[in-house]
């Protein structure tokens, strides 16, 4: 088998094009129910890349094989209010991980994972949080991440 690199870098705004597409399959995947043409959806997820690359809060970690972008994790920085007990003042939110079908258990995703827990580990972030599928649970346990009791939710719509 073919040794292939794998280039782990953060994305830019002129990933746009592709994050989307690849956003795009994902929701496909799942047959979720889509309401707009990929051109609608491609412009709107354009404006909100640029806006949330801007923010500074938002990092985009992607990993390329062979020039091709095939992972990606979005992270979300949430600044806490500062404690004079604790000395870290922000956690990561972790959402929309994908990787294209044909490169799902080759461990790029893996050595995505691996590069976002080294950055918001350099970044002094105090911990990491997603919200698996049921899908997905076993690839976040098996990096590192732990099913924890402690958050409480409050649904906000008028279904509950």
């Amino acid at each position: 088998m073919k040794t292939v690199s794998t280039v782990i870098r953060l994305a830019t705004k002129s990933d746009g094009p592709k994050l989307a597409q690849m956003r795009w399959d994902f929701h496909s995947e799942d047959k979720e129910p889509i309401s707009q043409t990929i051109e609608e959806f491609a412009n709107r997820f354009q404006v909100f890349l640029g806006e949330a690359l801007d923010t500074g809060k938002w990092f985009v970690w992607v990993a390329e094989v062979e020039g091709q972008i095939v992972s990606h994790i979005f992270v979300y920085v949430v600044s806490k209010v500062p404690r004079p007990s604790r000395t870290t003042n922000a956690w990561g939110y972790v959402t929309n991980v994908y990787t294209t079908p044909n490169h799902r258990g080759r461990g790029v995703g893996s050595k995505l994972m691996e590069a976002v827990v080294h950055w918001a580990r350099s970044e002094a972030l105090e911990l990491l949080l997603v919200w698996p599928s049921d899908d997905s649970a076993d690839f976040y346990r098996r990096a590192g991440f732990i099913k924890s009791p402690d958050a409480h939710v409050r649904s906000l719509d008028d279904k509950n």
